[in-house]
């Protein structure tokens, strides 16, 4: 495991400046991916009073990410982080043209050939998002009174193709025959198509939905909130249960708050690895947030001591949720792998 986050210095007025920049998708009180990342850098510039980090927001396409990114590494800022797992290129190069600039790009899980490929100043960090999933995936088919459940994610690539399989691989380990459905929308933010998306599963009968997007989300809540029967709905990357509290059963955390407070404390210190690995066996942050009413009076004490042991099973590691692409049955590969991979081999 990584070491846990640096304990902030004693505030010195001739420390050097520290800049970062944190390019994300979405915006930074969007209350989903880019606003826990940005948590995470308020409360860093808070620890060290040297440090500035500035926010490039609404960031989706590989040209925004290179062009920033040669912009702030041009300036003289010590560390950039590229807050989306599609862009290692653009950080790869980025990292190449300025050598003296930190560079990392995140949620990337290396292969040993990347790490041997990549220049000496670019880092890659994973947060095993799909710990939290496997969490709410339990959840998920404690609650659920049909048997049905599903997930809508934004688009297939690995870091995020991880998080509905094993949303559905940890429901399966709760009940191995439970329906369960998916579709990419093909959006992060777009809420009238995850709305249509929303409703379609609902219409076939799904009464739990595990979103993987941004701020399309809400378009996701806005159908469970109009359905005729009881249907919840899991946003990831941020508590959201204020916004529909009658229909958001919990939300999946992947510490990313946890982890730009680390990378950029790291920075700092100097202590930035090649490789920053943050799990559910090293982060308490990355979770399914704690049950609130009315989603905590429907679950029994069952239910709730059911859940509970799965955690503590999935956190000292007797059951070993599969990796997004390394080792036996990796969950970032395929779509469909969270259906067919046989749960006595994880632990379950």
């Amino acid at each position: 495991p990584p070491p846990p986050p640096p304990e902030p210095p004693p505030a010195a007025a001739d420390a050097e400046p520290y800049r970062a920049v944190i390019l994300f998708p979405g915006f930074s009180n969007d209350e989903s991916w880019a606003n826990a990342w940005w948590d995470g850098a308020i409360m860093a510039m808070e620890d060290w009073p040297n440090v500035h980090v500035e926010p490039t927001e609404y960031a989706y396409e590989v040209d925004d990410y290179l062009q920033q990114g040669l912009s702030y590494a041009s300036e003289g800022y010590d560390l950039v982080i590229m807050a989306h797992g599609a862009m290692a290129d653009p950080a790869t190069q980025v990292a190449e043209a300025y050598p003296d600039v930190q560079v990392c790009v995140a949620p990337v899980d290396p292969t040993p050939e990347l790490l041997d490929g990549s220049p000496d100043n670019l880092c890659y960090i994973d947060m095993a998002q799909h710990h939290a999933n496997f969490f709410s995936g339990v959840m998920a088919a404690l609650i659920t009174e049909t048997g049905k459940i599903g997930a809508l994610g934004g688009f297939p690539f690995p870091a995020l193709t991880r998080q509905p399989e094993t949303f559905h691989l940890g429901a399966r380990c709760v009940n191995p025959d439970i329906d369960f459905t998916q579709e990419y929308i093909q959006t992060w933010d777009d809420t009238g198509i995850a709305k249509t998306a929303a409703q379609a599963l609902i219409a076939g009968g799904v009464d739990v939905i595990q979103s993987a997007t941004d701020q399309a989300v809400l378009g996701i809540i806005d159908a469970a909130e109009e359905a005729d029967s009881q249907v919840w709905v899991i946003p990831a990357y941020y508590d959201s249960h204020h916004i529909s509290p009658d229909v958001v059963l919990t939300s999946t955390l992947h510490g990313l708050t946890d982890v730009a407070y680390a990378m950029i404390g790291r920075g700092v210190t100097g202590e930035i690895e090649q490789f920053n690995d943050f799990t559910a066996y090293n982060t308490p942050g990355i979770k399914a947030v704690e049950l609130r009413d009315p989603a905590l009076s429907a679950m029994t004490a069952e239910d709730i001591a059911t859940f509970q042991d799965f955690e503590s099973r999935v956190r000292s590691g007797e059951i070993q949720i599969p990796d997004e692409t390394k080792g036996d049955n990796p969950v970032g590969l395929e779509v469909g792998i969270g259906g067919k991979i046989n749960l006595a081999d994880i632990g379950c």
